[in-house]
């Protein structure tokens, strides 16, 4: 096929066909010869009008006549039409897949054709295979022999299998020894743990009582327990009925609480019958608190409930405990706590003994579980054990002896016991004499007691000695009102202050008011705003601020030492910066006086030194012995007191020359 020339006229379809091309052609741009006969190229003999069809499907779809042409002609290549395409109608080239004669085929068909034929030949074979009766080969088909032997390539890879299989065993016995492992030492370390919080339990009920002997504000917990005690028997109709557990639910009560307020008690309702001894049922410990709640001793201030999805991730707990406050004691009869005294020391005392009998069974659960581990307890721990039974068992006969011996105390004299009348020959002991108060005593209450009380004229015990190292100051008597403490000058100014600081600063504003006012009254002055001490801040300080402190009083604190110990004045007066310029000053005045005594100091040495010639000043002495140290031993012939005691007409010690190379040895008197 060649190219017609570029021409600005066409010339017509008759011409064209005389001369011997395709009209057709030729008005596409192609000149291609016609057929010997015909008037067209082999291409366009065909006739090209579109044809409608119906499928079997009931579908009309547009056809084409055999033969026909949808496709450009390429005018080198084999241009075979498929026979199984064509006899579909489709236009698709082909070739003759078979050798030259064979029917010309494009790569689809002849695909499916060889893929027909392979399936064919696989169905032949097997029905000719099932068609043969083959006994199975009783042994290897290569080597004959019925067990695998290493040796024949067929059958020697048997042993390999056993290996593999060997090993798959090996790795699932090693799995599940190392998830073995890994549940003994959880369930180690859960059992240790159990033994730690009983051990912090028993230091808990063992400080507790012995701060109640040594009449400290953390012994409150047996007033506590008494004050439930007493309200019980006060409000019992009858003493018939089982024992009732209120008092070991009340025990623990008291112990976890506060040790001072006695507010925040939630030691859970499972913890709480197991502590208290009550077995796995946890109905005794409800039906304690309800009967609590309702003697007045206690008030539930947060309900138990079931924690959600977030709260138990960051708690590690499925529910809430619920929380008590308990009643001051203050509140109470002191007479009737006085009188249980004794049944709540007992209650304390059984309290100790059943506690001490959990950890007992929980370190044996640990040491089982260690020798499963194939470890031992070290000596230490079995020394802590032992030292921990020791301490129990004398706490728990002590609080015993304690209910057993215990008697209402009454006032003595200084140095005196309830016991000492009666060798003194006294039937009553005498009243407690007024002691003057102590002047330079720095206390917050002058003329109150050394240690802090839940009632005035209620004792915590047998009367004992008073230390002679802090003496027990002068007794107040009952109707004399402590003097009221002065007003803060920054009160009528710092809460107003506090309050906009709050409002501008967000994480001061879980701080109460009283404690942020403080702060800023004893720094701060009147004149001060928010927006001049934020602005001031953010100006006198190169960090910023933090959004959320661990402390924020102390973090307000730290912030205003900051920014009022610079060098620069603050805009309003402050009292913090005022304090820091008067320290300032002293400290300059100091070192002014210093540098002031050290000239005067260095000019009386001068004048000593002038006043008397024949001696050498401190710092000449200095300078000659190291003179004497750095001068070698050969050198250092003179006699000392020569070198010492000289005269002052022969002046300053003469140095040697200086030896010169080549001049020999030096000289055998070198000082004068």
């Amino acid at each position: 096929m060649i190219t017609a020339p570029q021409a600005t006229t066409m010339l017509p379809a008759d011409r064209v066909a005389s001369l011997g091309y395709c009209p057709d052609c030729y008005t596409t741009g192609a000149v291609t010869l016609v057929v010997p006969g015909a008037r067209r190229c082999q291409a366009h003999l065909v006739d090209q009008q579109l044809l409608v069809e119906t499928t079997y499907g009931g579908q009309a779809r547009l056809a084409v006549t055999v033969g026909a042409r949808r496709r450009p002609t390429y005018p080198t290549g084999l241009q075979t039409p498929c026979v199984a395409c064509a006899a579909a109608g489709v236009d698709r080239q082909g070739l003759p897949r078979d050798g030259e004669g064979s029917d010309p085929l494009c790569i689809p068909c002849w695909r499916g054709r060889a893929d027909r034929q392979g399936a064919a030949d696989r169905h032949r074979l097997v029905a000719e295979l099932e068609r043969l009766d083959v006994a199975e080969p009783a042994g290897c088909a290569a080597c004959g022999s019925l067990a695998p032997v290493p040796n024949c390539w067929l059958c020697g890879y048997s042993w390999l299998a056993q290996a593999r299989a060997d090993h798959e065993h090996a790795q699932a016995l090693e799995a599940a020894a190392v998830a073995t492992r890994f549940a003994l030492l959880a369930e180690t370390t859960e059992a240790q743990q159990r033994v730690d919080a009983l051990t912090a339990w028993i230091e808990r009920i063992t400080e507790t009582l012995a701060a109640f002997h040594a009449g400290d504000s953390w012994g409150r917990p047996v007033w506590l327990l008494a004050d439930l005690l007493a309200r019980d028997a006060a409000a019992r109709t009858s003493r018939r009925g089982r024992p009732s557990a209120l008092g070991r639910v009340g025990a623990v009560m008291a112990v976890n609480a506060d040790r001072r307020s006695g507010r925040r008690a939630m030691p859970g309702r499972a913890a709480t019958a197991e502590l208290a001894g009550c077995g796995d049922s946890t109905r005794p410990v409800t039906d304690a608190w309800r009967r609590a709640e309702a003697l007045g001793w206690c008030v539930r201030v947060e309900q138990g409930r079931r924690l959600s999805y977030a709260e138990r991730c960051a708690t590690g707990r499925p529910q809430a405990r619920a929380v008590f406050d308990i009643t001051p004691v203050h509140r109470g009869d002191s007479a009737s706590q006085a009188a249980h005294i004794p049944a709540a020391l007992d209650v304390l005392a059984d309290l100790l003994e059943h506690a001490h009998t959990l950890l007992a069974d929980a370190q044996e659960r640990v040491d089982a579980l260690v020798a499963r581990t194939g470890s031992w307890v070290d000596y230490r721990e079995r020394v802590s054990r032992q030292q921990m039974r020791r301490a129990v068992t004398a706490a728990r006969d002590h609080a015993r002896d304690q209910a057993t011996n215990f008697r209402t105390p009454h006032t003595v004299s200084q140095a005196m016991s309830v016991y000492s009348s009666l060798s003194r020959g006294l039937l009553i002991s005498p009243p407690i004499a007024p002691t003057p108060s102590m002047a330079n005593r720095q206390s917050r209450r002058k003329d109150g007691a050394s240690r802090s009380s839940t009632r005035a004229g209620v004792d915590r015990g047998c009367a004992r000695p008073s230390p002679v190292q802090r003496p027990r100051p002068a007794q107040r008597h009952r109707g004399v009102s402590r003097p009221r403490r002065a007003r803060p000058e920054w009160s009528a100014w710092a809460y107003g202050l506090a309050r906009a600081v709050q409002g501008r600063w967000a994480w001061l504003r879980s701080v109460p008011l009283p404690r942020v006012a403080a702060t800023l009254g004893a720094a701060l002055g009147r004149d001060w705003t928010a927006e001049a001490l934020d602005s001031w801040v953010r100006r006198a300080r190169s960090r910023p601020l933090l959004v959320e402190p661990r402390d924020p009083v102390a973090y307000l604190h730290a912030v205003l030492e900051d920014a009022l110990t610079g060098p620069d004045a603050p805009p309003h007066p402050a009292a913090r910066h005022t304090r820091h310029q008067r320290v300032l000053a002293a400290m300059q005045a100091a070192v002014q006086r210093e540098r002031r005594d050290q000239a005067r100091a260095a000019e009386v040495e001068r004048d000593q030194a002038a006043a008397r010639p024949g001696r050498r000043s401190p710092a000449a002495e200095a300078a000659l012995a190291a003179i004497r140290a750095r001068t070698p031993r050969h050198l250092r012939r003179a006699d000392r007191a020569t070198l010492l005691d000289a005269s002052p007409a022969r002046g300053e010690c003469v140095w040697p020359d200086v030896t010169q190379p080549g001049g020999g040895t030096p000289s055998a008197t070198c000082l004068p």
